[in-house]
C-alpha cells in the first residue's frame, strides 16, 4: 500500500513494538504509537459494540462508547466492567525510543482545549528533554489536573490484568489529588475541587489568549475557496453482471467433532484457527493433514509469534483456499501464490476496496461488511472476476479484548493476564446494560476475551435484495453460546440453508427460521 508510516495497536507491549519498528526500518516504513489518551476495550477497528446498538461505528469515528456505560452491578460489584483507566506512557519515553519509534500520537478527538494544550505541551517538553539529553521527567502533576480516567502503562509493560480497570469512567482529577494531599473531610475535598478549577480556568484562559492572537483571516474572498482544492476523479465502475447460478455455501466451524461436516461435497466448510496458533500449531497442522477438505480460517488477531505460526501453517498445508481476517496473513497468502478471501473483519465497505483487493492484492473474494444497510450495499459494485461473500447467519461478534474480561464480571483467581490464559481459559458470562440489551460475554480455548449481542444476526432478506452482488453464501455455526435457540443438529441447518439458497422465490421460507430464533437483523436496516 505504500504506506510510510504505521499507527500501531495500544494492545502491543514494548518488545513487540520494537519487533515492528525494527522490521518497518528494514522496509522503510516508521511506526507511531499512543502514548496519552482513552484506552479502548476492544481492538481498534475490530470494535462494533456502537455499530450494532445505533450505527455509530467506531471504524468511522463515531463511536458512542458503549463501554463507557452503566450496566448492571455485577457479581463482583462492579457498574462500570468494562471501563479502563486512560493510557499514559509519560515516564515511558526513552523505552518508546530505544525501541526505535518515530512517532508518537496523543488523543485529541472530542476533547477541550485546555486539555489537548496541557497534554502536548508536556509531551514537547519531555520530547525536547529526550533530544537534549537531559533527565527526563516524572511529574505527571499537570496530565493528572485535566481530565484522566486515572492512569495505566499497563499493555506497554506487558502486565495487565485488574489494575487497568477503573470503576467510573468519569474525571478523577479530584480523587487523585484528594489522595495525594490525604483529604479527610469534605472541607479538604472541596479545597481540592476548587484548586483544580482554579487551575484550569488559568489554562482556559492562557490557551484562549494565545488562540486570539492568531490571524484567522484570509484576504481571499470566501466564494474564492470553493473548489480551490481539484478532488481526484474516481473511475465509473460497470454495473454487477447477473448471476443465475444457485450460491455455494460456505460453514465456519471450530469444534474438531464438527471436522467431519467438511465430507460434504456441496458446501465448503472452514475451521476456525486459535488466536493463540503458536502453541497449537503441530495439533492444527495434523487436523488439516488428516482431513485434506477443511479449509483454514485465519483470525484477524495474530501477533508475534502467533503471525509467525501462521506462515508456518501456510507453508504446510498449502490449502487451496483461506479465509482470513488479518492483513498480513492475505500478504503472505498472495507472496505465496496461495489464494485468499478477505474475511469479514477487514471491513470492505465500498466498491474500490473490492478492486484494490483484487489488483493490488490478487484476493479471490472478499465479504462484504454486516455493518451496511440494505440501502449502503446497493452502491456496491463487484469486480467481474472476484467473489464476494455475504455472512448471512452469525453469532455477532462485537469487540475483542487482549484484557480479561471475566475480572470484573463473573470473577476469576489472577490478578494479570498470562499465556496460559490465552490457551486455556474457556468462559461464558453475561453483563447487562442499562441503556440496552444484554451482552454475551465469552473466552473460547486459545482465543481471546470477546463480546457477543444477545441474539444471533440472521438476514435472508440479503439474498433477494442483492441476488447479483452476493456470489457466496456464508453461516457461522461455532459454538457461541447466545440466546438463540438453535432445534436440529448443525447438519439440520446447513440443509435448510441449502433448500433456502435453491428457492427461487422472492420471499424467504420458513425452513431455516424454524430451527434458529430468536434472532436480529437491525444493522441491515439502520446501516452505518
Amino acid at each position: 500500500m505504500t504506506a510510510s508510516r504505521v499507527n500501531l495497536s495500544r494492545e502491543l507491549n514494548i518488545d513487540e513494538i520494537a519487533h515492528l519498528a525494527h522490521f518497518g526500518h528494514q522496509h522503510n516504513v516508521l511506526m507511531e504509537v499512543f502514548v496519552h489518551g482513552s484506552y479502548c476495550i476492544g481492538f481498534s477497528g475490530l470494535c462494533y459494540i456502537s455499530s450494532a446498538r445505533n450505527g455509530a461505528s467506531g471504524n468511522r469515528g463515531r463511536c458512542s462508547q458503549p463501554c463507557r456505560e452503566q450496566y448492571q452491578t455485577t457479581k463482583q460489584g462492579y457498574d462500570y466492567p468494562l471501563n479502563l483507566k486512560d493510557n499514559s506512557a509519560f515516564g515511558d519515553l526513552q523505552a518508546l525510543a530505544d525501541a526505535g519509534v518515530y512517532s508518537l500520537k496523543v488523543e485529541g478527538r472530542i476533547k477541550k482545549p485546555h486539555y489537548v494544550y496541557t497534554v502536548v505541551d508536556n509531551w514537547r517538553k519531555q520530547i525536547d528533554r529526550l533530544c537534549d539529553g537531559e533527565t527526563l521527567s516524572q511529574d505527571t502533576t499537570e496530565l493528572y489536573t485535566v481530565f484522566n480516567r486515572d492512569f495505566s502503562n499497563a499493555f506497554l509493560k506487558g502486565d495487565f490484568g485488574k489494575s487497568m480497570y477503573i470503576d467510573n469512567p468519569r474525571d478523577n482529577a479530584v480523587t487523585h489529588f484528594s489522595k495525594v494531599y490525604q483529604c479527610t473531610s469534605t472541607d479538604d475535598v472541596q479545597s481540592v475541587k476548587k484548586s483544580l478549577y482554579d487551575k484550569k480556568t488559568d489554562i482556559i484562559q492562557h490557551v484562549d489568549a494565545e488562540i486570539a492572537k492568531m490571524d484567522i483571516n484570509s484576504d481571499r474572498p470566501k466564494a474564492s475557496l470553493k473548489g480551490a482544492i481539484e478532488a481526484p476523479k474516481l473511475p465509473t465502475l460497470p454495473s454487477n453482471p447477473e448471476l443465475t447460478e444457485t450460491k455455494p455455501l460456505s460453514v465456519l466451524i471450530s469444534e474438531r467433532e464438527d471436522v467431519a461436516l467438511a465430507l460434504e461435497d456441496n458446501v465448503d466448510v472452514y475451521f476456525q484457527l486459535p488466536m493463540g496458533l503458536k502453541a497449537e500449531l503441530p495439533s492444527m497442522i495434523a487436523l488439516f493433514e488428516s482431513n485434506p477438505k477443511l479449509k483454514p480460517w485465519f483470525p484477524a488477531i495474530l501477533i508475534g509469534d502467533d503471525y509467525e505460526a501462521a506462515k508456518v501453517f501456510l507453508e504446510a498445508i498449502k490449502p487451496s483456499l483461506l479465509i482470513t481476517n488479518n492483513s498480513g496473513v492475505g500478504f503472505y497468502a498472495q507472496s505465496n501464490g496461495l489464494k485468499w478471501i478477505a474475511g469479514p473483519q477487514m471491513n470492505t465497505t465500498n466498491s474500490y476496496t473490492l478492486k484494490c483487493l483484487e489488483e493490488e492484492y490478487s484476493a479471490a473474494g472478499a465479504f462484504l461488511s454486516n455493518e451496511l444497510s440494505n440501502k449502503q450495499l446497493r452502491y456496491i459494485r463487484r469486480p467481474n472476476q472476484m467473489r464476494t461473500f455475504y455472512s448471512v447467519y452469525h453469532p455477532n461478534t462485537l469487540l475483542t479484548s487482549r484484557q480479561c474480561l471475566f475480572q470484573q464480571t463473573e470473577g476469576c483467581k489472577k490478578i494479570k493476564v498470562n499465556k496460559g490464559c490465552l490457551r486455556r481459559c474457556n468462559k461464558r458470562t453475561s453483563i447487562i446494560n442499562l441503556k440496552d440489551n444484554p451482552y454475551v460475554v465469552q473466552k473460547q480455548r486459545g482465543s481471546h476475551n470477546s463480546i457477543y449481542s444477545d441474539l444471533n444476526t440472521l438476514n435472508l432478506d440479503v439474498l433477494n435484495d442483492h441476488r447479483d452482488l452476493i456470489t457466496d453464501v456464508f453461516i457461522d455455526l461455532r459454538d457461541i453460546q447466545t440466546e438463540t435457540k438453535v432445534l436440529g443438529s448443525k447438519q439440520d441447518i446447513i440443509n435448510a440453508f441449502q433448500l433456502e439458497l435453491a428457492r427461487s422465490g422472492d420471499n424467504p421460507s420458513s425452513a431455516v427460521t424454524t430451527l434458529i430464533a430468536p434472532t436480529r437483523n437491525q444493522q441491515y436496516q439502520k446501516g452505518i
